[in-house]
């Protein structure tokens, strides 16, 4: 609104004892507003990313991606901090380009960040296309508790038809899987819980089919046709 009546302003015929100050105050708040739309696209990356990279497996996982956004939250940090100490947004915001030139460049670090992690969601899904199932938020909550194979408890009816659980033993064998009704169907041979989650999860996969295999062969040979 403030800009919409400056420009107004530039347009009067009565201008010409103003016109350097109406000048100066329209540039002012073209900055301000271009810091507020930066500042804005900055914090909704920076908030998206931040709990995503505070994992300490998804840095390790993505260590250029994890120090690259490292460097963006110092900056954010700096940034909001120094806004807090100094709240009147004209002053903090009109009068240098320095602040601007901060946040275009950490959104495009932030842009770069983002791109790396869907590369990197993307090989995940290559490698166990059941994956394409879930959200990328879904597959980041698995992936950032690698040392934790349970977590993929909650999202096994996205990836598996009717899969409400694997049977976990104490040392992350997995030996059977659960219906949403309660049925049970034990596995012809373990699966351990180890390495990457797309390698395993594609082991029990195979265990699945090969398990189902044979309780339907079991169950054809115990068949006993009526006369």
């Amino acid at each position: 609104d403030h800009i919409v009546m400056t420009q107004s302003m530039s347009f009067s015929p009565y201008k010409k004892p103003f016109e350097e100050a109406i000048a100066k105050w329209e540039a002012k708040l073209s900055l301000c507003s271009e810091n507020i739309d930066e500042w804005l696209n900055c914090q909704r990356q920076w908030m998206y990313l931040e709990s995503i990279f505070s994992s300490d497996d998804i840095n390790k996982q993505l260590p250029v991606e994890g120090k690259r956004f490292a460097a963006v939250d110092r900056v954010w940090r700096r940034i909001m901090a120094s806004a807090e100490k100094n709240s009147n947004a004209m002053d903090f915001m009109g009068s240098n380009n320095r602040l601007l030139v901060e946040l275009q460049e950490s959104n495009r670090s932030l842009d770069m960040v983002q791109k790396g992690l869907n590369d990197y969601l993307e090989t995940k899904r290559a490698a166990f296309a059941r994956f394409y199932f879930l959200s990328n938020d879904e597959l980041l909550e698995i992936l950032s508790q690698t040392r934790e194979p349970r977590a993929v408890q909650p999202h096994l009816r996205k990836c598996f038809e009717n899969i409400a659980s694997l049977e976990f033993q104490a040392n992350n064998a997995m030996t059977a899987m659960h219906s949403a009704e309660g049925e049970s169907v034990p596995f012809v041979e373990e699966v351990m819980a180890v390495g990457n989650v797309e390698h395993w999860l594609l082991e029990v996969e195979r265990v699945m089919r090969t398990s189902v295999k044979a309780i339907t062969k079991a169950a054809l040979g115990d068949y006993q046709p009526d006369d």
